[in-house]
Formats: C-alpha cells, structure tokens, sequence
C-alpha cells in the first residue's frame, strides 16, 4: 500500500517537505547514538527509550537500510535479514530492468525499510512517520517502508518487495497511477522465487506451501464459486472494467490487490500488451480518469481479445501458471468457420488451445478425439486416452480428458462474470454454439502440472448432421 494522494516532480527531486520524520533522520546513523532527548525530559523516559532502542538492529545494503525489532539470537536468524536484504538489492535491479531504465537511474534511490514485529516500538521511538495511516500489513511514503512482520517468511519479503516497488515507482515517475495499476504492478513485481542473488520476480507461487499466508489465490476461488456446472450465481469474479475503478481508500482489501495483480499480469504476458503497461508508468500523475482513458484507446482496437483472455484468466489463475504454457492465441482475424473440417492437435503440456476459427451462434458441430498423451511421470509415466485417466482429478473432471470452452467475444455487461462452462469432451462430443465465440480445447490438468506432460491429442471438427435443439 502506498498514499494516493499526488506529488509533484518538484518534491521529489529537490527532497522531503519540510515535515520530515525522526526515522529519516537516523539514517546511516547508529540508532543509539542519534537517539537523544531533551535535557528536561524525565530520566525514566530516557531509560525506557535507550531499551525500546537495544532491541533493534540494523543492516544495511545497496538499496535498503533495514531496521527491525526481530530477535537476531542466533545464525539462522541473522541469516534472514541478511536474506531480505540481498533479496531486496536483486529485485531493485531486476525492477530497473522491467522499466528499462537507463543505467545508473537508481544511483540515488535508497530505502530505509522497518520490519516491525511489535509497532507500538517504533511508534513510541517516532520512527513511522506521522503522515502515515494505520496499515494492516505494510506502507510506502517516498522512500521509506514500514512491514509489519507476517507469519510466513515469504509474505514477509513479498511485502518488502511489493513496498520497495511502490518507492522505486514514485522515484523514478513521480506518482503511482490509480488503485489497480499502484498495486497491480506492485504485486507483479513482487511475486518471486527464491531468495537472495538467485531471487527471481513476475513469478506466480508454486504452491500454498511454499507461499505461506500470501492468500490471493484462496481469496479467488472463494469469489469465483467454483461449481462443475458453472453456476453464474456464486461467482464473484469482476469485469476488467471493474478493476480499473477499484477506490483508492485500501485497507488490505486482497480482493483488490488479487484482481488488480491478475490484470497487469495478463498485460505483461503478451508483448502485444506490455508495451503500453510499461508506457503507463509515465501517466502515473494522471488522474484515475484520464490514467485509464489513456490505457482503453491504446488498446481499444484489441478490446475483445483482452476481455475474452480475462475471462479465461480468472477463472483458471491459480499456483504454478505459467504464461509460456498459457497464452490463449486468440485473433479478431480469425475466420469465421465455414463448415469445413478442421483437423488440429492439442498438445498435453499447454493451456487453452483454439481451433483456429471463430464460431457464431447457432452452429453445431462434431468433436472426435484419439491418441495418448502422458500426464505424469512419477512413479511411472501416466498414458492417458482422451476420456483421461479416472485414479486422479482435476475440477471434478479425470486427469488427461479433453474438456473445452466457448470463450464469448463479447463480455456481459454486468458487475461480476459468469463463469464459462466447461464441457466434457473426451473421444466424442457435440456442441451447439449459443453465441459468438471462440471454441478453446486443453488436455484437463492443474494450471501448475503440465510442465511434466507429453505429446497431444489428435482431434477432428465437423459440422454436426444432428438437428439443432
């Protein structure tokens, strides 16, 4: 989280407003030693200070200066601060690279970060600025951070990344933009992997476990109410249009900060997107308005893409996805269907993958499938048939079968999303196509599994001889 409200370039560059915060000035400083009180001030507020003091150390990098009141009684701990540190210094320059900033850019760009265990200690040593709000989990202002510490050492540095973003973003544009794009980008930027020098960022968690309390993910799947026969009455999923409105006024709201992270995500997925998120940046003091005025006639010629990607998003973003596995290569140029055969492959190790051609309402056709494909390898490799594999399931549906969806080109125009059904297809399905779409076939398995599956299905579209329903 970061204020909202909008600060000229003059402020930043020339410093600080005249209010400045007692933690600012400590900087580079011995805590001990800067800490200091008037002559006149009673003798047990000094004492009781000069403790409040010894609990808290100090380290420093290249790009954070951390202070914390967590215990540092042994290796194991100093090693984690250590971590964060080193975390912080590898995302900051692989930050720099996303925004393709020139060299030296960050030269001057230096955070002073407090991870705080107990708040009230650095409330009590006025070392959080008093321009700064109550905050659930963490806060930005200009170039300082504040963490509070989480029960999971991967949320813990995720919140100093995500803070670190909101910083190097206001330094280096001047302002953040509006709610989805503050916390989207900031999200995007700070969801990684490992630790340290090795530390990568754009990374979706593999797994529950290994992103402890982080909880985007659970907070999803409560709002898209999932159900086999795609019920539209559970989901709680927003249309893209509603993300871009998000209110500023946040309190830890996940809903916002998880929708808001899927949508830059998807931008920066396809090339033919990234460029214009990136460009965003420079209308970060813009308002909300004109921001996203400015994002919808960039991308306005591709509109119906990019809603039928989100729709398909939210319902399948989940741990371990992988945008190299699923890109939906869809096209307003693609043809309409002609009734001709279509003869394609669906390869196990990829998302979504489309028949290559627009359908329109009315249409009836014929799906057959055959071949193998494997769907694990452990203990031994999984050979599945296109009715899949009936010892193991995914969504309610055997793992390896041939499912499909019919991806609407035009978004409802309601406050949440429908899901769209998905339908079993196996050796052999039909399917009356209800409105304009986009038909999608994937082998069925978990968004973070097919990096271990092999080969494809061969299948056969023709134009069904069945009479309509």
């Amino acid at each position: 989280m970061m204020r909202t409200q909008k600060n000229s370039m003059k402020e930043m560059k020339t410093g600080w407003p005249v209010l400045r915060s007692s933690a600012r000035l400590l900087v580079g400083m011995s805590l001990l030693t800067m800490l200091s009180f008037p002559a006149s001030a009673q003798q047990n507020s000094k004492l009781e200070n000069s403790e409040l003091v010894q609990r808290l150390t100090q380290r420093s990098g290249k790009y954070l200066r951390l202070t914390t009141d967590l215990p540092v009684s042994n290796q194991a701990e100093s090693e984690k601060l250590d971590r964060w540190i080193s975390s912080f210094d590898a995302a900051a320059a692989l930050w720099a690279k996303f925004w393709n900033l020139p060299s030296g850019a960050l030269n001057d760009w230096t955070v002073d970060g407090y991870v705080m265990q107990d708040i009230d200690t650095f409330k009590r040593l006025e070392l959080i600025d008093p321009r700064v709000p109550e905050f659930p989990f963490a806060y930005a202002l200009d170039d300082q951070i504040w963490v509070r510490v989480q029960p999971g050492d991967y949320y813990t540095q995720h919140l100093l990344l995500h803070e670190g973003v909101h910083s190097l973003v206001y330094h280096c544009f001047g302002d953040t933009g509006p709610t989805w794009f503050r916390e989207g980008i900031a999200e995007l930027l700070a969801t990684h992997r490992g630790s340290g020098p090795e530390l990568q960022i754009r990374q979706v968690p593999r797994s529950r476990e290994a992103s402890p309390f982080w909880g985007r993910f659970k907070r999803m799947d409560q709002l898209r109410g999932r159900s086999i026969d795609g019920s539209p009455s559970k989901s709680q999923v927003p249309r893209i249009e509603t993300v871009l409105q998000y209110d500023a006024n946040l309190r830890g709201d996940v809903d916002v900060y998880g929708w808001s992270w899927a949508l830059a995500s998807m931008l920066d997925a396809y090339p033919k997107y990234r460029e214009t998120l990136l460009q965003a940046a420079q209308h970060g003091h813009d308002t909300d308005q004109q921001f996203n005025r400015w994002l919808m006639q960039r991308l306005a010629a591709d509109w119906p893409v990019i809603q039928a990607r989100w729709r398909m998003l939210v319902q399948d973003f989940d741990y371990g996805f992988d945008w190299d596995r699923e890109r939906l290569e869809i096209s307003k140029a693609d043809p309409m269907w002609n009734g001709a055969p279509i003869e394609r492959t669906v390869a196990a190790d990829r998302g979504w993958q489309t028949i290559g051609v627009r359908l329109n309402r009315g249409m009836v056709l014929d799906i057959t499938a055959g071949g193998t494909v494997i769907i694990d390898d452990e203990p031994k490799p999984w050979i599945s048939h296109p009715d899949g594999v009936t010892v193991q399931y995914h969504q309610g549906r055997p793992l390896g079968k041939l499912i499909a969806r019919m991806v609407p080109n035009i978004a409802p125009d309601t406050g949440t999303l429908p899901p769209i059904k998905t339908i079993d297809v196996g050796k052999k399905a039909t399917i009356q196509v209800d409105q304009p779409c986009w038909l999608l076939l994937r082998v069925n398995d978990a968004p973070g599994a097919l990096d271990d599956n092999q080969s494809e299905y061969n299948i056969t579209v023709v134009r069904s001889k069945k009479p309509k329903s």
